[in-house]
């Protein structure tokens, strides 16, 4: 994998930034949004970004101004995106927990549907665009019953999960919305979870999703959209695994039901594509371990305390020496705070710089404020020599800023 982190480059934004920083490459987002619609060209489908992967504004502007639209999973991203500039006939709406105030704000802004999972939230849709004296477009969120074998917690379609509802529970909703003034059923969806690494489970949630398309046409409803959700796989340290895997697979069974195909690519577009840079505070051990405690913490990288992530760790400057183990971990007082374990390389001098690789993913935008830390810095390279900042580091002050 070609580096797209150079250590001059990243020492003079380390300079001017401070530490922790995420560091994002231009170059790299787009180059993964090109292989996608290279290996899909033949079926033209609409690539909804899942914003809550990195929901930064520039990130997002990026990616909206060549040709992507949106996935949003909350009011708070629905903003973001509209700011961002995604079309709104190109954002859709998923979660599970959506407020009615949420539900009118997607009805004002004319998006392109909105995902329902459950009966009560479509009866509350319904009511919110009675009183609004619109018609609200609609999908349905499946729940195949598909294990993708992925961590338990980014595993979202198999029945027992908080997501999509069964297929015949989706025939009374289809069946409803149908039925309904204010309500008009114009697509199917499912997403199966996350780093999915094969193109099988897609292929047999298709296959039953297929099926039952073919039953709602018996019954009179006939959609226009078929949304297979994201998850596309990208492991820690590598580039996201070739979408061409997935379209050669799913392609001829969407051709032949012949509706406009929706993917909603989040993680695969932006993790290689960011490190997270840290600044090597003190070396210790302890018993059989050796520590290396940097400036960075389970507060600005969450995925390797809560997912088991391993996130592969480059020093900026390789030190001379024997390599030994060593667990990468921060100031924050918990005993799960650590950015990586176990990570072989020369020991580190105090001042060094880490990048903490593949973490431009769910890295910032699951990161808090916890034993009030302020957030990091977000710097976005443009080039092969140059980079702008696109959100400045909290200070102390942001973190009382709206207490009373």
């Amino acid at each position: 994998m070609k580096d797209i982190f150079p250590a001059a480059l990243v020492k003079r934004i380390v300079k001017k930034t401070g530490t922790p920083v995420y560091i994002y490459s231009r170059h790299k987002i787009l180059e993964n949004l090109d292989a996608y619609k290279r290996s899909f060209s033949a079926l033209k489908p609409l690539f909804c970004y899942a914003m809550k992967a990195n929901s930064n504004g520039a990130v997002a502007r990026l990616l909206a101004q060549n040709g992507a639209g949106a996935d949003v999973v909350s009011g708070g991203e629905l903003y973001r995106a509209l700011r961002a500039g995604f079309d709104p006939r190109k954002i859709i709406f998923s979660g599970v927990g959506k407020t009615d105030g949420e539900m009118a704000a997607a009805l004002r802004a004319g998006i392109l549907f909105i995902n329902v999972e459950s009966f009560e939230e479509l009866a509350a849709l319904e009511r919110v665009a009675a009183r609004m004296k619109v018609k609200a477009e609609i999908s349905v969120r499946i729940n195949p019953d598909i294990d993708p074998h992925t961590h338990k917690f980014i595993t979202t379609g198999k029945i027992g999960s908080k997501f999509g509802v069964a297929f015949k529970e989706a025939r009374q909703l289809y069946a409803f919305a149908r039925a309904s003034r204010h309500l008009e059923p114009v697509g199917i969806h499912f997403h199966l979870g996350s780093q999915i690494d094969s193109p099988e489970p897609y292929a047999k949630a298709l296959s039953v999703v297929a099926k039952f398309i073919l039953l709602l046409r018996a019954d009179g409803v006939t959609l226009k959209y078929l949304d297979i959700g994201g998850g596309w796989g990208v492991r820690e340290g590598c580039d996201m695994l070739p979408p061409g895997i997935l379209a050669r697979t799913v392609g001829p069974l969407v051709r032949k039901l012949g509706l406009a195909l929706i993917l909603e690519p989040g993680r695969s577009l932006v993790a290689a594509a960011g490190a997270l840079a840290v600044t090597t505070l003190y070396r210790k051990k302890s018993g059989p371990k050796n520590y290396v405690i940097t400036d960075g913490a389970m507060n600005d990288l969450i995925r390797p305390a809560f997912y088991g992530a391993k996130h592969p760790v480059r020093p900026l400057v390789k030190r001379p020496g024997k390599a030994r183990r060593y667990d990468i971990a921060g100031p924050v007082c918990e005993s799960g705070d650590f950015l990586a374990q176990g990570v072989s390389l020369p020991m580190p001098s105090r001042g060094d710089i880490l990048l903490i690789l593949s973490a431009g993913a769910y890295g910032f935008s699951m990161s808090s404020q916890y034993n009030s830390r302020p957030r990091a810095s977000e710097v976005l390279i443009t080039g092969a020599d140059s980079w702008r900042l696109i959100r400045e580091r909290e200070t102390t002050r942001d973190l009382t800023e709206k207490e009373r």
